[in-house]
This record gives structure tokens, C-alpha cells and sequence, in this order.
């Protein structure tokens, strides 16, 4: 991570969504944003990182802790294995290479509408 800057953190997470897609919806997949993850602003997404390494977001909102010698001038923010996926748990720390990335599908408005369920109004 401190090796690249991050645009180029960013367009590998990207590409790792869109490699990890299935055929046809290469061009709705994308990346999470840090400040999608800080907000848990994704449907499904878990209380936690449970995979093995450190989940990132994309910039803008991914700066972490000052480091002069990343390409960026800082560190990443990430959620370590194991810890909450939220604004309050997140790490400004990270700097390790091998990373994850929350993968989204983005609906259009027509089939946002269409996953929505209503409730019944309650009976008398």
C-alpha cells in the first residue's frame, strides 16, 4: 500500500471486483467506498470483516495515519479480520499489500424498486 499511490490502490481494488463478477455485470460491480463502508451504507454487508486479510475502501476518505515514505503520504484506512466494519472501529494504520475489497453491484433506479419489499399495513 505505501508502495502505490492511491489511485492505483484504487483502480486494483476496482479490478478485483470486476475480475471476481460474474459475466455480464462487469459493468455494474464496483469497488465500496470508505466512506460507504465507515457508514454501512452497502445492503449485506457484514458486522464484521471475517475474511483473512485487511478490507479497504476507495478514496476519498481512505487517508490514514501520516507516513512520509508512501508514495500517498499515508497510511490506509481498513477493517482488520475480525474487526467491526464501522466509522468507530476502523484502522488508520494499514500498510500491508495484500488486501480485500467489499464488491457492490449497483442497481438502476428500476431495479432498486423492483428488490424493494413492502410490509403489509398491520390488520384491525
Amino acid at each position: 500500500l505505501v508502495l502505490d499511490s492511491d489511485e492505483v490502490t484504487d483502480s486494483k481494488l476496482e479490478q478485483a471486483c470486476k475480475d471476481a463478477a460474474d459475466a455480464g455485470e462487469e459493468d455494474t460491480v464496483r469497488a465500496a467506498k470508505q466512506s460507504e463502508l465507515d457508514g454501512r451504507m452497502i445492503s449485506g454487508l457484514p458486522e464484521t470483516n471475517d475474511g483473512s486479510g485487511p478490507l479497504l475502501g476507495l478514496c476519498p476518505s481512505c487517508e490514514g495515519d501520516v507516513h512520509g515514505a508512501a508514495v500517498s503520504g499515508h497510511k490506509r484506512k481498513c477493517f482488520r479480520p475480525g474487526q467491526a466494519i464501522n466509522s468507530t472501529s476502523v484502522s488508520t494504520d494499514c500498510t500491508v499489500a495484500n488486501v480485500l475489497a467489499a464488491c457492490v453491484v449497483d442497481l438502476s433506479l428500476a431495479e432498486h424498486d423492483a428488490a424493494k419489499t413492502t410490509a403489509a399495513p398491520p390488520g384491525p
